[in-house]
């Protein structure tokens, strides 16, 4: 079975900007379904957004238009991981300078991240707990020893369950009345919760257990102190058992949309949902190109033509480093003494970027080869736009152009929009699943997946 939940929301706190008068309290309404395997929610004038929990996808229905857009849950995931060790820095920077780090001490960051530094090995210390009895609570409570400065207090106040930071910062807190929930279902409320609202993951995975829905929760510090809606108050106003269901999709058309920075909605739509080329028919018609090339004495274009082989379908090409050796062209020479000095410092990116310029002209219907090459260049001088400028050629030359969506992708990574970066890496899974240059994402996404099982 299911469950369909309404919740009253009340956002209040902080203000815009410190001068500012405090932002106005805000109350909605959200519409929450549960089921196995998935979850939806829905806020007054904002389309539903659905979460797969078993393809690991984000899906965001536009009921008007009656299409959906399907992205990775990984994007989400991945932010929060290296925000909390970007916020670490700037704690340092801070202390470092004698200022306030109160706003980003670690515990805090864990809340409003939603993302544990198991490193610290954080606990949830009971200020109200039983005493132990028998053998093994004699014993736990010999060896445990002290708790430690960073643990979170829990403690019984007016039949709520209270936690706050070691210092009595308040964090959490729920009613202890509800409505009785099973196990699965009650930690896809959590779910909601954590990828919706937040929470310190030690604080939820405690309500995950606890078998119910609360009448009320609130959440204090959700956001720093000062920003506006930092307290949030949830209030169950129904929970109705339903039949469980798939995700609604049906009469519904997936799109793709892109952004800033992006190939065009039409381009990327085609790449990600159409059919991928036939490998062979990609083989022939590069050895096609190549031939041709020779045959007109175009010695380079013919080379690239393999390269772009190789960087669409991952398809290696045998002889082909041999072969270039063996070359006696003056340009093709020039494109090996280039690309035997990878762009691994200021100086050889300095070096390889105009060398590849210059070489565009002999490089002929495969001169946006060269230009993938330069993008690495361009990203090792600190030039990101002219790097991604280089990419969004290449595509347009070539919309299936794997090594290109998996550079873009890499590019957004260092803008920290994970949502665009997968976008790009979800058009090159699509075109060439296996290829080695996404071995480092799908490297990235085992990665998430061991460090925050409970995203998953």
């Amino acid at each position: 079975m299911g469950l369909d939940l309404s919740l009253q929301v009340t956002e209040s706190g902080g203000r815009n900007k410190p001068d500012a008068p405090l932002v106005p309290e805000r109350t909605y309404v959200t519409q929450v379904r549960l089921r196995r395997g998935w979850l939806g929610y829905r806020e007054p004038e904002t389309h539903e957004v659905l979460l797969d929990f078993t393809r690991r996808r984000r899906i965001n229905l536009d009921e008007g238009a009656r299409t959906y857009v399907d992205e990775s849950m990984y994007s989400d995931v991945c932010f929060r991981h290296f925000e909390l060790h970007n916020r670490e820095h700037v704690r340092a920077v801070i202390a470092a300078g004698k200022g306030d780090t109160s706003d980003f001490e670690p515990v805090i960051m864990e809340h409003q991240l939603s993302v544990l530094d198991k490193a610290r090995g954080r606990t949830l210390a009971d200020a109200a707990a039983p005493r132990s009895t028998g053998l093994g609570g004699l014993l736990r409570s010999a060896f445990s020893g002290p708790k430690k400065s960073g643990d979170i207090t829990v403690k019984s106040e007016a039949e709520r369950t209270v936690y706050a930071a070691a210092e009595g910062r308040p964090l959490f807190a729920y009613s202890d009345d509800g409505t009785r929930v099973e196990p699965d279902l009650g930690r896809h409320f959590v779910q909601f919760l954590r990828y919706r609202y937040h929470g310190h993951p030690l604080i939820l995975e405690r309500l995950a257990s606890a078998g119910h829905l609360p009448r009320e929760i609130q959440y204090s510090a959700k956001e720093m102190r000062g920003w506006p809606r930092s307290t949030v108050t949830l209030r169950l106003q129904s929970a109705n058992v339903v039949p469980d269901s798939g995700i609604p999709l049906d009469g519904y058309r997936r799109v793709v949309r892109g952004g800033p920075g992006l190939p065009d909605d039409a381009t990327l739509e085609r790449v990600t949902l159409g059919a991928a080329p036939d490998g062979t028919q990609v083989r022939q018609r590069r050895q096609l190109e190549a031939k041709e090339s020779v045959d007109a004495g175009r010695m380079l274009e013919s080379v690239l033509a393999y390269f772009e082989l190789t960087l669409q379908t991952g398809e290696a090409v045998p002889g082909l480093g041999e072969a270039i050796q063996s070359i006696p062209d003056a340009d093709v020479r020039r494109f090996r003494e280039v690309m035997s000095r990878p762009p691994s410092d200021k100086a050889s990116a300095s070096a390889m970027a105009p060398a590849l310029v210059e070489l565009r002209a002999a490089a002929g219907r495969h001169a946006h080869v060269l230009k993938s090459f330069e993008a690495g260049a361009r990203r090792a001088l600190n030039e990101p736009q002219e790097a991604r400028a280089l990419l969004l050629d290449v595509l347009k030359a070539n919309p299936f152009f794997t090594g290109a969506y998996k550079d873009l992708g890499d590019l957004f990574v260092a803008d920290w929009d994970m949502g665009a970066a997968w976008r790009c890496w979800d058009a090159a899974k699509n075109i060439a699943p296996g290829h080695h240059l996404l071995n480092d994402v799908s490297a990235m996404e085992e990665m998430l997946a061991a460090e925050h099982p409970e995203y998953f």
